[in-house]
């Protein structure tokens, strides 16, 4: 149970940060960059543990989830129209 709150705290905090290293002019603001992050984090770490790659909790699916929220953060921005500053 712990894993899965440390695994959305990782999103919901990668989130804020990909909003502070991507700034952009979406309107969904600072509480949907975190929502997304957040959701990229535990799809990530649940696909992971599902397909049997790491266990509930273990560094490699923190690792998976940051990787995915940050992928989720980037094909939201493609998605939504809106240009990815360098």
């Amino acid at each position: 149970m712990v894993s899965v709150f440390s695994t959305a705290l990782l999103g919901a905090v990668l989130g804020f940060l990909g909003r502070g290293i991507m700034p952009s002019g979406d309107k969904g603001g600072v509480i949907t960059t975190a929502c997304v992050g957040l959701c990229g984090a535990s799809m990530t770490a649940s696909l992971g543990w599902l397909m049997d790659f790491w266990g509930i909790g273990s560094m490699t699916g923190y690792g998976a989830a940051a990787a995915g929220a940050v992928v989720l953060l980037i094909v939201y921005r493609i998605f939504s129209g809106l240009e990815i500053e360098a």
